[in-house]
């Protein structure tokens, strides 16, 4: 089969299974009982900017990431084209194992901006950066409990030790279609897109406290930056759509641990996922349907190889 031929099948199926997976959680959601959380929003109306600004900031920076992280490559992203295949990616949250990352790909080729290869390279580098950044916010964290000064010395050596090799691994890789430009990983460039995902896991944190400093119990600012990114890693890891039931188990279980009454953490958690997860879906499907009318308004094709171009008819 040509590579024509299997992308024309492959994107029809998975937006297929992209609707399917969109329609199920959006279910789950429509029968959720979302009264108390209603309830709650009414009585804390007033932090609602607050933590829809937290929320806002926290995509903010990790579009700045991806988009960066495509430039390095020599891939056009800064741009307005750019920033709505970013929030493309968001109508993807509910596919399971990240799935979802592939749109953003998918979307740079069908814009004839890179080929898949390159794109997916891309994709790679703001998936292990990224981990890169929360585990070095993590162990910097629990640093800080024993030592607040050595906090910041820690983190900065965590992120250095797991980007140092990478330069070395690239070498192996030169000769293959994974290779990268030279110095790649060791660089201040680098350094600085891993900065700028630890800033947004922090203001993913920052969200969590806002939700949370107005319940009883033991929580504090140290806690939510702590497990709110905990919580969406280990949630993700899991390979459930979205992390939808890990994400929402580990943090009522960080809460409870924290001492928050049992009535609030259903609200707390609703509350959260609500700003900081469901809200971006619908909003990943208006940039997806934006894509395709640039598309379509710019008379861009592809070619056999995965690349787009201006149509010559035009």
């Amino acid at each position: 089969m040509s590579a024509r031929k299997i992308i024309d099948f492959a994107r029809p199926a998975a937006l297929v299974i992209l609707l399917l997976v969109t329609t199920v959680g959006a279910y789950k959601f429509a029968t959720g009982d979302w009264a108390d959380v209603v309830l709650y929003w009414r009585e804390h109306f007033a932090i609602i900017p607050m933590l829809i600004g937290f929320s806002i900031l926290d995509v903010l920076l990790e579009s700045s990431a991806w988009m960066w992280s495509y430039a390095r490559l020599k891939i056009p992203a800064f741009d307005r084209p750019g920033a709505t295949i970013y929030l493309a990616g968001r109508a993807g949250l509910l596919m399971p194992a990240q799935l979802g990352r592939l749109i953003r790909p998918d979307a740079m080729v069908r814009l004839g901006r890179a080929s898949m290869t390159d794109c997916l390279k891309a994709e790679a580098v703001m998936f292990v950066l990224d981990g890169v950044s929360v585990l070095a916010l993590l162990i910097g964290l629990l640093v800080f409990k024993v030592n607040p000064w050595l906090a910041v010395p820690a983190t900065v050596l965590v992120a250095v030790v797991m980007v140092y090799p990478g330069d070395k691994l690239a070498e192996l890789l030169a000769h293959t279609k994974l290779n990268f430009p030279a110095n790649f990983w060791w660089s201040w460039p680098t350094m600085g897109i891993v900065t700028v995902q630890m800033a947004g896991w922090v203001a993913h944190g920052l969200a969590l406290f806002v939700v949370v400093a107005t319940m009883p119990g033991a929580m504090t600012l140290w806690d939510s930056l702590f497990f709110a990114p905990s919580a969406a890693v280990i949630g993700t890891g899991t390979g459930l759509p979205g992390g939808i039931g890990a994400t929402e188990g580990i943090l009522g279980a960080s809460l409870r641990f924290r001492q928050v009454p049992v009535e609030h953490l259903a609200i707390a958690v609703a509350a959260f996922r609500l700003i900081t997860f469901w809200i971006w879906i619908p909003i990943g499907w208006l940039a997806l349907l934006a894509v395709k009318r640039h598309r379509a308004n710019n008379g861009i094709v592809e070619n056999a190889s995965g690349l787009g171009g201006a149509d010559e008819s035009e």
